[in-house]
């Protein structure tokens, strides 16, 4: 089978974002099956950049087409809108130069990859299968970054024709599933499919001593998020936890990523003169596990929005799979995994008194910490190792082509 994988911000371990379509991509391959993925150039996906519209990689047996798009987190919005627009259109034409495709699978964000998705199904005569990471627009519109009624109605008549026009869905959580329903009814064929456990990556063998020493934690308690910090993480929740919890000088907060907000919560740190929390930059994903086997708990952080809960974020499944309990300052399925499980702890949506009061319950019991982390790695293991799923959306494209060959065969009969 070839696979014709669509996915703008395609990354690999040396940046410093999730890698999923990697890993899905050199799995399939692995698989005996044939991958073409078409990209653009992210500014923290770790690709060898280079000249030309369009240039050719070959990444461990995936065919990587990148197409001379450029995009980063920092972008303005209108420069991000052009971003999108030029992958759309590179993205076409480097799509129907690629011969002898089964199935196009196209993976969002941004929700625009739906565009050149659904054109080369039409082009190709091919099925289309659509990955669902985020709930967009809804979750933009929600947080107030896209105000403009007739856009909003774009983008929400855009998302139901790309949807539409699908011939099957892959969702990241429960909660996403349900948005499609809520757009689609029960029409389409629809898989829930979570980030994934890197098992052999992130584990609780990991040897993160230096990292202590160097940065003097010493017997502190840290707690530790990686990742974005833009508006929807919300990270003046962590600030104001530190605050909170400023007065027991063992308790330690460390972010590391980049975004938006990042400078807004240093310069927040350094006026308020807290020294039990600190921003590093960003790592790349391959050095990460040194990070997360240094800390003793991490934390997941999303801003007061409901929509958030439904997410499905990387870090929390590299934590699980790194044998590390989690916090989280939200509810809905995650939380359920973790206290299912024993694995961490969950709360309402932006609780800080509740937030608190679990960071100074492990704090303050050494052996919950252990067990939480014994049960972490074995919920990866069982229920979120890369390879299962990896296997399972695999399954899942493959009845797509059969279910649509015997739809096709019983119309011409």
């Amino acid at each position: 089978m070839h696979i014709l994988y669509l996915h703008q911000h395609f990354a690999v371990p040396s940046g410093s974002t999730g890698t999923r379509s990697y890993e899905f991509a050199r799995r399939w391959v692995k698989a005996g099956h044939k991958v073409t993925l078409i990209t653009g150039f992210y500014d923290i996906g770790g690709l060898d950049s280079g000249g030309g519209l369009i240039q050719r990689q070959r990444i461990e047996g995936i065919e990587v087409i990148v197409v001379g798009s450029k995009y980063g987190n920092r972008m303005p919005f209108r420069r991000r809108i052009l971003s999108f627009v030029a992958f759309m259109f590179f993205s076409v034409i480097a799509g129907l130069r690629v011969k002898n495709v089964d199935v196009i699978y196209a993976t969002s964000t941004p929700l625009t990859i739906g565009i050149p998705a659904m054109m080369l199904k039409l082009f190709k005569r091919i099925p289309f299968v659509f990955e669902v990471r985020d709930q967009w627009p809804e979750i933009p519109i929600e947080l107030g970054i896209i105000k403009n009624k007739l856009f909003k109605k774009i983008l929400l008549w855009l998302e139901k024709t790309i949807y539409t026009n699908s011939s099957a869905i892959v969702a990241l959580s429960p909660g996403i599933a349900e948005g499609i329903k809520d757009v689609t009814g029960n029409s389409k064929p629809i898989t829930i499919v979570p980030n994934c456990s890197d098992l052999d990556v992130f584990r609780p063998d990991i040897d993160g001593s230096q990292i202590r020493k160097k940065y003097g934690w010493k017997d502190k308690f840290v707690l530790l998020h990686f990742g974005a910090m833009g508006k929807a993480n919300g990270l003046d929740f962590v600030v104001d936890a530190a605050e909170k919890l400023a007065e027991d000088k063992n308790i330690h907060f460390v972010l590391i990523g980049d975004g938006g907000e990042k400078q807004k919560l240093k310069s927040r740190i350094a006026k308020t003169g807290l020294d039990n929390i600190e921003i590093l930059d960003s790592v790349a994903k391959a050095e990460l596990p040194f990070w997360i086997a240094a800390t003793d708990v991490s934390i997941v952080i999303f801003a007061d929005y409901p929509i958030l809960e439904h997410n499905s974020a990387n870090k929390f499944f590299d934590s699980l799979s790194a044998g590390k309990p989690v916090f989280l300052n939200y509810s809905g399925w995650q939380r359920k995994v973790l206290e299912d499980n024993n694995a961490g702890l969950g709360g309402e949506l932006c609780d800080l008194e509740q937030f608190t009061a679990n960071v100074r319950k492990l704090y303050e019991d050494k052996e919950l910490v252990n067990e939480m982390s014994r049960n972490a790695r074995k919920a990866a293991e069982t229920s979120f190792s890369r390879d299962m799923l990896a296997e399972r959306v695999l399954g899942f494209i493959k009845k797509t082509i059969v279910r649509l060959r015997r739809q096709n065969c019983e119309l011409e009969d």
